[in-house]
């Protein structure tokens, strides 16, 4: 390669970062003006009572009481305690759901064991659970703890199901073809070909777990987010309600963030869709 080509290579893959760059910025002003233009329309729509503020509150009000709020002992009392119950169980599902879903993608003798299991109480609504798990488990942090891994742990286990069926069969082909080993296989070829699907997964997982803490909180519970949501609601207290739901949207907003900016990382090494 002449040093000429080499000097074009990179000037193109310059100007296709560069385009990418601004095709995010846009994208990014674009989301930020539609959010405004959303705030300003709910504070003209409650000013002039369009809706009952009872019911829907305003921005500002919503933001007054979330700086009363993150001055009280109780509130960050609440966060902790959910923030444990969602960490806890979240944590639980990765460890448990990825090593199932792998070795039953891998393993149709595994899979034919567990699948049925797997199917069944994917299908299985979870709130349907709820008393049962609070029977068993109380009203306190480790009945959270179980509903957040049963909501996390399916998507999870599922996407890495679904990535190991996926595998290129030529690259397993070609690898046995070299006399490498199933662990080998399995070690080279398997578990980095899962990370984009396990990623996303996981992101899955995280809506389902925070969902899973509300919910846990709002059916039986002494301290908490959810427990908060329905202290404020049977007082009718309608903007420190909305601080609570704003303090899980954000608190899922960071998480998917996050996981996307890991995402990208790994899946960097893949061509761009033409």
């Amino acid at each position: 390669m002449t040093k000429g080509t080499i000097q074009l290579t990179q000037s193109k893959h310059k100007i296709k970062k560069e385009k990418k760059i601004k095709k995010e910025k846009k994208s990014f002003f674009i989301s930020v003006a539609s959010v405004l233009i959303f705030l300003l329309l709910w504070e003209v729509a409650s000013q002039n009572e369009w809706i009952n503020p009872l019911f829907i509150s305003s921005p500002i009000e919503i933001a007054k009481a979330a700086v009363l709020m993150i001055q009280e002992v109780s509130f960050w009392e609440n966060m902790k305690v959910s923030g444990y119950e969602f960490v806890t169980g979240f944590i639980l599902a990765i460890l448990i759901g990825i090593p199932i879903g792998v070795l039953s993608g891998w393993n149709s003798n595994f899979n034919a064991v567990v699948n049925p299991f797997i199917s069944g109480l994917y299908v299985t609504p979870k709130v349907a659970l709820l008393p049962v798990i609070i029977i068993a488990f109380g009203i306190g942090p480790a009945s959270k703890v179980v509903i957040v891994f049963l909501m996390a742990f399916f998507p999870i286990v599922m996407s890495a199901q679904k990535a190991m069926l996926t595998l290129d069969q030529n690259l397993i082909k070609a690898a046995r073809t070299f006399n490498a080993s199933e662990f080998q296989i399995f070690k080279t070829i398997a578990l980095p070909s899962t990370v984009p699907f396990l990623l996303n997964g996981i992101r899955l997982g995280i809506g389902q777990g925070l969902i899973a803490v509300v919910v846990g909180e709002l059916f039986a519970s002494t301290a908490g987010i959810g427990y908060q949501l329905t202290s404020n609601g049977q007082n009718l207290q309608t903007d420190r309600m909305f601080v609570g739901v704003l303090v899980i949207t954000i608190t899922g907003i960071i998480l998917t963030s996050l996981l996307g900016i890991i995402e990208r990382r790994f899946s960097s090494w893949k061509p761009e869709n033409r």
